[in-house]
């Protein structure tokens, strides 16, 4: 698994712009992504970038 259960990811830019989710789960459907308070859907492992904070200052 790329992506570990609780690490932070960038949905895709497609149809999710500007929005992070916290991996949940990995299964056979793809991986589980909880976003927006609690909503939560299966992504490819592809269609997820990590997420890198950026510093401003």
């Amino acid at each position: 698994m790329k992506y570990k259960i609780g690490q932070l990811v960038n949905l895709p830019e497609t149809r999710y712009k500007g929005i992070i989710g916290t991996v949940i789960a990995e299964n056979k459907a793809g991986i589980l992504v909880r976003f927006n308070g609690s909503q939560q859907l299966y992504f490819k492992e592809e269609e997820l970038k990590a997420y890198k904070k950026i510093n401003k200052f």
